[in-house]
Order: C-alpha cells, then structure tokens, then sequence
C-alpha cells in the first residue's frame, strides 16, 4: 500500500533516484506543498513537488505505483530506466548515473554569485532548467538548510551539488570556455569532500566524467507529459 510518510531513511547505496528523493526531503520535509510517499513500510519511494516526480523502487508493487502515478499524474517523472519502461513509459529521456568518491583536497575559490547570475550561466540549451523564480527559491533555501553547494566564476562556468549523509549529486554543470568544467568539478567534489557524488550525463559526455575519475553505474532518465 502506497501511503504518505513523514520519514526517510538515510542512503545507504548510490541510486540518483533516492539520493534525489532524500535531498528533497531533508530540505522540504516540513513543506505541505511537497509531498512524499512510501509503499509496504519502504518497499519504493516516491516524492512530487512542483508537478515533479521522482520513483524509488526496490521491490516494490510495480503495478500499484503504476495505478498510482495515472491518479497523480505528474508533469514529469524520474527514475532508472529500468523502472520507467516497466511502468509503461516510453518516451524517456535517458541519462547515465556515474558516481565516484569525492577524495579531492583543498579548495577552489570561485565567485560568489546570487541565484539570477548563476542561473544565467547554467541557462543553456543542452540543461533543462526550471522558470527562474522557482529556481532561486530552491537554491537559496538547499544553500540555507546546508544542503547544498556551488561553484562559479562569473560568465564562465557554474555548477551545484545537493548532498544528504554520505553521498551527493551533481545537479548541473555548464562551462562556457574551455578547460573550466574541469576546474568547476574539482571544486564540487573538494565542497563534498568525504561522500561519494553522483552525476546523471548523456552519453555523449560520459567520457568527460571518466577523464575525471567517474564509473558508470546503470541508467536512469525522465518522461514528460506530452502538452
């Protein structure tokens, strides 16, 4: 039985799906308009804020969260790929999860920028971005809960992470002259120095994150409700 809940536990595998679900919660727990959800006592996982779903299913009934998602029906979904297409999902937009442990010492200084310039920066037509307002809202409260990072040179490159316990994700990444998208993820995995940070790219950019120490671990992606 899918019900609410108001407890998560603490990750304690890489899965981007449930890093993300957890990073939600840790942040926006206490927020009515966000919502979270457990099926048999943790069997699967599911959160919706802003229309967004996110599915965490380890063995959980895939034909009760499928019946579930038709009532809810999100603006969008996200989860592995495996999970999306037994939910009756396809057109999905995939993305490789690839993870390491962030081991790198010291401290890149970069700028200290305000939501619209580093929103400004990740505004390209590869990243999908939400509106403005509801970006900023986000950041800046991930930023004043402590759950979340950034780095940024102004105009150049930017890039932010959100971390619960013992992992982080990569939630973008853009760089706008050569060779700072190196510097911008160093940067990332000094802030989340200690946990194991997750990343979800194309494929095309997966030789990017190998160069820089990143090992591919299955494959997840979105489906969006058709206008």
């Amino acid at each position: 039985m899918i019900a609410l809940t108001d407890f998560l536990p603490e990750a304690s595998e890489p899965n981007a799906e449930y890093i993300r679900l957890k990073c939600l919660y840790d942040c926006y727990k206490d927020d009515k308009n966000t919502l979270f959800w457990s099926q048999n006592g943790g069997e699967a996982y599911l959160s919706l804020a802003g229309g967004d779903m996110t599915v965490f299913c380890g063995n959980g009934d895939l034909e009760e969260i499928k019946e579930f998602i038709s009532v809810i029906s999100p603006r969008s979904i996200f989860g592995s790929i495996k999970v999306l297409k037994k939910l009756g999902f396809q057109d999905i937009h995939s993305a490789v999860v690839m993870s390491r442990q962030a081991d790198v010492l010291g401290e890149t200084i970069g700028d200290n920028l305000n939501s619209r310039q580093i929103y400004d920066i990740l505004k390209v037509k590869e990243f999908s971005l939400p509106e403005y307002p509801y970006f900023a809202v986000d950041l800046c409260r991930r930023i004043n809960h402590g759950t979340a990072d950034y780095f940024a040179v102004k105009d150049k490159c930017a890039a932010v992470s959100f971390h619960t316990g013992n992992y982080a994700l990569l939630n973008g990444i853009v760089s706008r002259e050569k060779g700072l998208g190196t510097v911008a993820l160093k940067a990332i995995l000094q802030k989340n120095y200690g946990r194991e940070l997750l990343i979800c790219c194309e494929e095309k950019l997966m030789g990017f994150y190998e160069k820089n120490g990143f090992k591919k671990l299955y494959k997840a992606g979105y489906s969006c409700k058709q206008a």
